[in-house]
């Protein structure tokens, strides 16, 4: 079959509805904002200011240490947003269904790759596989989020992920968890010192040091009054202004 033909009857193939994060309510005012963000294909840095949410994310997993991520989130009772690499993803299913019943599960590529190495067809393959895998594990929840690698998108991937009708997500907050010989500690600071409403906060969760600063940075939300949403929680809660969807500078943080 030809590649595009099966890239078609794929991504219809995966047309199905999306599992409820809390209520039908919330679900429908959430679904509509998302589906807003994703025909004027513009990328999501932050949500708004007149709220008290925050959005935690997690990127590259399911790992050995995502277990113990979704521990301390149930136990804090915040919700968060995972970004899963497909490939990782078809190995866990069973992380990665038990982060779509905490959460959100988004889509990070199949393997990691960076976009601009890749050609139009490889991109949407890529992501293509990547809803496939989340949809089996997670018996038909079918993302609705997407995160390039190393948070750097190309006109490839802005088409495909228009086409597949997703919301390309950055962040306004850098935990800094990936950088070599980061340590909890600085994790920790990197994270409190970008906390504001609307924001959401890069981490990865497979780092045994982002695992240790977790409780500290959940301890540190809640000081400030400030309650873990998914996402799709946070745009239908709190949506961002249209100078908030545009990044101020080129790092892609929201206006301070």
């Amino acid at each position: 079959m030809p590649v595009r033909a099966s890239v078609l009857v794929l991504a219809l193939s995966l047309a199905v509805p999306c599992a409820a994060w809390t209520s039908p309510r919330k679900e429908d005012g959430a679904r509509s904002k998302l589906e807003a963000l994703a025909r004027d294909a513009t990328p999501l840095y932050c949500g708004g200011r007149h709220g008290r949410y925050v959005a935690l994310t997690f990127d590259d997993g399911p790992s050995s240490y995502t277990p113990r991520v979704l521990q301390l989130l149930r136990r804090a009772r915040a919700r968060a947003t995972f970004f899963v690499v497909g490939s990782r993803a078809a190995g866990r299913p069973g992380l990665v269904r038990a982060e779509s019943l905490l959460g959100a599960v988004g889509n990070h590529t199949w393997t990691h790759p960076r976009l601009a190495s890749l050609e139009r067809r490889d991109v949407i393959r890529q992501l293509l596989r990547t809803q496939a895998a989340v949809v089996r594990a997670t018996g038909g929840v079918r993302p609705l989020l997407f995160r390039p690698p190393y948070g750097v998108g190309t006109p490839a991937e802005a088409a495909a992920v228009h086409a597949l009708g997703l919301v390309d997500v950055r962040w306004s907050v850098d935990s800094l968890d990936s950088r070599p010989g980061a340590r909890a500690r600085a994790v920790v600071g990197n994270v409190i010192a970008g906390l504001r409403p609307g924001a959401i906060v890069l981490l990865h969760d497979i780092h045994p040091w982002t695992v240790a600063a977790l409780p500290r940075i959940l301890r540190a939300v809640r000081h400030r009054g400030l309650t873990p949403v998914t996402i799709p929680e946070l745009v239908a809660l709190d949506p961002p202004s249209h100078a908030e969807l545009v990044p101020v500078r080129p790092s892609g943080r929201c206006t301070p």
